[in-house]
């Protein structure tokens, strides 16, 4: 029973780790002003009203993801990707307690990095500015 229970409870630890409950948009989640900063004490819920942990994903009609974040509690915190309809990632950027922090990448339709910002509490500055082809056009501080 020893042996067991010493094999048994390291293999229940790493099973649980780094596993995390993913939620569909209109499906096993609903999420209040996906297009705005939401005012709301709880921006996402699953199907009984409770607030999400986990990584909730939205996708456009074609079948391609247009947005997947990271929600604790259910306010976004982590890592949130949004993507173009083509498939193309178009922003990547961390949000804490529901506000963009450290430096976000916003890039082109055609998968070039367009720019970098930087995030000093609800105030932002452009780092970088590249054209559609990649060229750095001005780096914006030195």
């Amino acid at each position: 029973m020893k042996k067991i229970l010493l094999f048994a409870i390291p293999a229940l630890i790493l099973a649980s780790c780094g596993k995390q409950e993913t939620y569909i948009v209109g499906q096993t989640a609903f999420c209040a002003n996906l297009e705005e900063t939401s005012d709301e004490k709880v921006f996402c819920r699953d199907i009984n009203g409770n607030p999400l942990n986990g990584l909730v994903v939205q996708y456009f009609a074609n079948g391609n993801k247009m947005r997947e974040m990271e929600i604790k509690q259910g306010k976004e915190n982590g890592i949130e990707k949004e993507y173009y309809e083509n498939g193309n990632l178009k922003v990547e950027a961390t949000i804490k307690n529901s506000e963009p922090y450290g430096t976000s990448k916003l890039y082109h339709e055609n998968g070039q990095l367009h720019m970098v910002i930087k995030w000093h509490g609800s105030d932002s500055e452009i780092v970088k500015l590249y054209d559609e082809m990649g060229n750095l056009v001005k780096p914006m501080v030195d």
